[in-house]
């Protein structure tokens, strides 16, 4: 254990104020004496260190470093007023402000402010109206003189407000509304209200701590302000305390072998007291001869053990156990505390669950809830987390609507409860774990047991159809997603009630990069047997998840097999759920071991998948194997753009391609780092395969070498491939002569993609001469970005009049200026022109085009979607393009037009008449989002 760990668990261990809040100081005492006596602090560190108790409120020296530089943030060299000290419950923020409080009195931090004001969450609660001098001028001494003098020097001030969420306040007053005259009375909660949000002394110094669940209603209130997250102990600390507490090296193996599994559970270990709870709850049943592996597995299944062993205490004493309806109101208060992020039940929460004090004594005296022993009326879960486990209980406990005489509260909504999500939603997060995981039967039967009477599962039902609703609801799609609802089904560890959640998913997007997710989604998603889709990126690698403790070596072995085990599991549903048909592992990292379980997976007998996407995929150790492609005889469609295709890859996919069991008709190979000495295998191969028809090699170094080697594979009387893409392949117009050979020859390409290469004019005449053939079966060319300028245009005019087969001409960014347009629109108001879908978007035009476009929109009668982006076209040309639209002559459909003009409040005008006039017609300014890049596919 670290010794920055040692001295934050020194932080954690609850503290004791020496003297009442109502001790009469002598008027002689200045302030900062009667801060040191108020705040006079023991704790006893004999919980881990063995020795006796010691006085000490001395400040650790990264704690001083901390409250030092708190308003400062070195990152981005800024500086600020407002600072928010978060971290879990018990992670012992309290302690440290407190601490800060006396240090400040005895002179050795935070000497910038001559005043240092401390005001609890508790306390500030149950004030009610006052002045905001009362309310801070409880330990102010007369010696002083009139606090209203220090207030007037707001820039030497520092006020601290302990404990936010424990400020029974809603904070919903209007800014309006707040105060800044410190002399005048107001409820409490203006007062706070006015100070948070710098209404009151805008110009002092403000530090809140607060829990990182209520984070979210605490930062709206705040300007600008700075959060320092108080992380708790580290990983290694956590384990050194586990054997600490454990003593028994056996037995603190096996536990933090158990506890690391579940993530959820290792992660609350990072606070001092539940590290504790949870050592001890296992410790009993270490005694007991349980199963710590079954207790671990799930923090439901741990919480409910802890939860039923405090409760076995009261059969061996005179206490009673609570009955049904106490134990609902209690769970009630419960629910309603972590909805509204308020954590302590004061006087009035009690009376609103009708609760008395009598009826918490059972409570108090199993440690379920402690009494504070500072403010009368004030009671707390003894920690967070037991709280949030009867909150979840108050979902099975809750009355069917039909018998009460009252209507359900918001906080009873399952379906908000279900929708919610770790985002938006941190502070529900666990509580509606634990609600699933009360699900499980054995957890049911535990509780019955304990508490003497039966639960009823009807919220089984009213989840499911929740689920049903949120899954099948288009209009309003819910927040929740699938990483948010799987750790809950997990949770319930019931096979069959996963399997009826996931029956309404057929699209799941999960990412795994640590342990605990891969446990979880290998263990439901094999049960989405509706499940069509799946993207799935996998980047936790082995041995980043092999993060062991030195000390836990004799883990490692079942670990490496455990979670090999997980990846078997998780990549099971490609033979497990039949109807999947796509998966996607975009950004994954593939180790052999995993793309061996692929393969395997691939080519199971009952895998019945059809496109698998591999883009962007890491090939770890060049572990790039497509066997699977002679094996999975449905599989017609392979991505590997940005998977940087090595030797051994490009060999394994060459294999497969020329086998006749291989089925695959797209492939898709855009920036795979290829070559012309690889485009010359790769065709060799492409020879041989007679299913591929789609094939994209875009964005490749192959060269005008390696078009003449794509050239022989088109040439070939045996050629199946219809769609080929060429793009950005550093082609020129040396590598069109070779086109124009291959395409006399080819009776099956109908899509040919050129865009990004170094056509030019005299490239293209080559390329039109095999166009104007007869017997060219080409029906979409796309030459964006080709060099091309006006004179090209006089080689695609001829082949726009004389070929009847081509209708899609793509021709974006290309210089054609006016005079090219004027060539083309002649061309295209030919009788014989086909084409129906034309690009030329950023081509030059300016607004002397304008003739040219207007008799091209009202003789044309075959085109019905065109790209004029990025063109001078000025708000004349397009008003009097309007006008041709609306005859019944014009053909066309889609129109896309500069999104600044589009904008424009004149030229709006006119498109909302056109859209009245004919409400077929779209009219974009698009930008390139679409799998291919084509601007046409937004329509």
């Amino acid at each position: 254990m670290t010794p920055e760990d040692v001295e934050m668990m020194g932080d954690q261990v609850p503290e004791e104020e020496m003297l009442s809040e109502d001790k009469v100081f002598d008027d002689g005492a200045d302030y900062r004496t009667i801060i040191k006596e108020k705040f006079y602090i023991t704790w006893d560190k004999s919980s881990y260190f063995g020795q006796s108790a010691i006085l000490n409120h001395g400040i650790t020296h990264k704690d001083q470093k901390l409250l030092t530089r708190m308003f400062e943030d070195i990152k981005i060299y800024t500086f600020t007023q407002t600072v928010i000290l978060q971290g879990a419950a018990g992670i012992g923020k309290t302690t440290l402000l407190r601490k800060a409080m006396l240090e400040w009195a005895d002179g050795n931090i935070c000497q910038q402010y001559s005043y240092v004001f401390y005001l609890n969450g508790k306390e500030v609660s149950q004030s009610k109206e006052k002045s905001f001098v009362e309310l801070i001028s409880n330990n102010w001494p007369s010696s002083e003189g009139p606090i209203e003098e220090i207030l007037s020097e707001p820039r030497n001030l520092l006020f601290m407000i302990d404990s936010f969420d424990e400020l029974d306040f809603s904070f919903e007053e209007p800014e309006f509304a707040l105060c800044s005259d410190w002399n005048q009375k107001h409820p409490v909660s203006f007062l706070i209200s006015s100070l948070l949000r710098k209404v009151m002394l805008p110009e002092s110094f403000l530090v809140v701590t607060t829990r990182s669940t209520a984070w979210k209603r605490l930062m709206p209130l705040l300007h600008n302000p700075r959060c320092v997250n108080l992380p708790g102990l580290s990983k290694i600390s956590r384990m050194d305390y586990i054997h600490h507490l454990l003593k028994d090296k056996t037995w603190a193996m096996d536990a933090i072998c158990s506890i690391r599994k579940n993530e959820r559970l290792f992660n609350m270990c990072h606070v001092y007291h539940m590290c504790q709870v949870i050592c001890t709850c296992l410790k009993e049943q270490m005694e007991k001869g349980g199963n710590i592996a079954d207790i671990c597995q799930t923090t439901t299944a741990l919480f409910t053990y802890y939860i039923c062993s405090l409760f076995s205490q009261v059969d061996e004493s005179c206490i009673t156990l609570p009955n049904e309806t106490l134990l609902r109101s209690l769970c009630q208060a419960a629910a309603e505390g972590i909805w509204s992020m308020k954590y302590i039940l004061y006087k009035k929460n009690l009376r609103k669950n009708e609760l008395t004090r009598d009826d918490l004594s059972v409570f108090l005296n199993v440690n379920v809830l402690q009494e504070d022993k500072e403010y009368e009326n004030c009671y707390a879960f003894t920690h967070f987390h037991v709280q949030e486990f009867f909150a979840a209980l108050f979902y099975l406990l809750i009355q069917n609507p039909e018998k009460r005489d009252y209507p359900r509260k918001s906080f009873e909504d399952l379906y908000s409860l279900l929708e919610s999500n770790s985002f938006h939603n941190p502070h529900l997060e666990q509580m509606k774990c634990f609600m699933f995981g009360l699900l499980n039967k054995d957890r049911v039967r535990q509780l019955e047991e304990t508490f003497k009477f039966t639960i009823s599962m009807d919220i089984k039902v009213e989840l499911l159809m929740c689920l049903e609703t949120l899954e099948k609801d288009d209009i309003n799609p819910s927040p929740l997603t699938l990483p948010d609802l799987l750790p809950c089904l997990y949770e319930t560890q019931d096979r069959d009630f996963i399997t009826r959640a996931l029956n309404y998913f057929t699209r799941i997007d999960v990412r795994v990069e640590e342990e605990t997710q891969l446990l979880i989604y290998s263990f439901c998603l094999k049960y989405c047997y509706s499940l069509e889709t799946i993207k799935l990126t996998a980047v936790a690698e082995l041995r980043n998840l092999l993060d062991l403790n030195p000390t836990a070596e004799t883990c490692l072995k079942d670990t490496v097999a455990r979670i090999m085990k997980y990846w078997q599991d998780l990549f099971s549903v490609l033979h497990k759920n039949e109807c999947l048909r796509e998966m996607d592992l975009y950004e994954s990292r593939l180790d052999e071991s995993l793309m061996k379980i692929l393969n395997e997976e691939l080519s199971h007998t009952r895998c019945k998948l059809q496109k698998l996407l591999l883009g962007s995929v890491c090939f770890l150790n060049s572990c790039q194997d497509f066997r699977f492609l002679t094996n999975c005889h449905t599989l017609t469609h392979l991505d590997l753009k940005d998977a940087n295709l090595e030797d051994n890859g490009l060999r394994s996919l060459c294999e497969a391609l020329q086998s006749q069991k291989c089925k695959l008709r797209v492939l898709r190979l855009e920036s795979c780092a290829l070559n012309a000495i690889h485009c010359i295998k790769l065709s060799d191969a492409l020879n041989r395969s007679r299913s591929l028809v789609f094939l994209n090699l875009s964005t490749n170094n192959l060269t005008d070498n390696g078009g003449q080697s794509l050239c022989k594979i088109i040439e070939n009387p045996n050629c199946r491939l219809e769609r080929l893409s060429l793009r950005g392949c550093d082609f020129s117009q040396v590598g069109s002569e070779f086109l124009f050979t291959a395409l006399k020859k080819n009776r099956s390409l109908i899509h040919l993609d050129l865009g990004s290469n170094r056509v030019q004019d005299s490239g293209i005449k080559f390329l039109c001469r095999a166009l104007q053939d007869p017997t060219c079966t080409l029906q979409e060319l796309e030459l964006m970005g080709c060099v091309l300028t006006s004179e090209g245009c006089l080689d695609l005019a001829s082949v726009i009049v004389n070929n009847p087969n081509l209708w899609s001409l793509d021709l974006a960014n290309n210089n054609l200026m006016d005079a090219g347009l004027h060539i083309l629109c002649e061309a295209l108001k030919n009788p014989k022109c086909r084409i129906q879908r034309l690009g030329l978007e950023n081509c030059g035009f300016s607004p002397v085009c304008c003739k040219d476009l207007l008799s091209l929109f009202y003789q044309n009668q075959s085109l019905v979607q065109i790209n004029l982006m990025k063109n001078a076209l000025s708000y004349d040309t397009i008003r009097e393009l309007c006008k041709v639209l609306k005859s019944s002559r014009c053909k066309i459909k889609f129109l896309a037009l500069n999104k600044k003009d589009i904008c424009n409040k004149k030229i709006k005008k006119l498109l909302n008449d056109l859209r009245m006039n004919d409400s077929k017609l779209v009219i974009e300014s698009y930008y390139c989002n679409t799998e291919s890049g084509s601007w046409w596919q937004y329509f």
